[in-house]
């Protein structure tokens, strides 16, 4: 008797599995033909469609104003 139920609790653990993996494929799917959409720049200079091969970015700045919280 415990080997038809560690049978069956393969069986089941192995569908569950199966159905979670075809479930994450079709949405990945889905993910991927949704987000591949092009999309219209009104200017060629700023197009959203161009990658990005590298080089040099103008350095991030970050200024706060901001008093200190803590006052002992």
């Amino acid at each position: 008797m415990r080997g038809l139920t560690l049978l069956i609790a393969t069986i089941l653990t192995f569908g569950y599995g199966f159905a979670a993996q075809a479930a994450m494929t079709v949405d990945r799917a889905e993910t991927f033909r949704r987000l591949a959409r092009t999309v219209e720049a009104s200017n060629p200079a700023a197009d959203a469609n161009r990658v990005w091969y590298g080089g040099m970015l103008a350095p991030i700045t970050v200024e706060t104003t901001a008093p200190l919280k803590c006052t002992i």
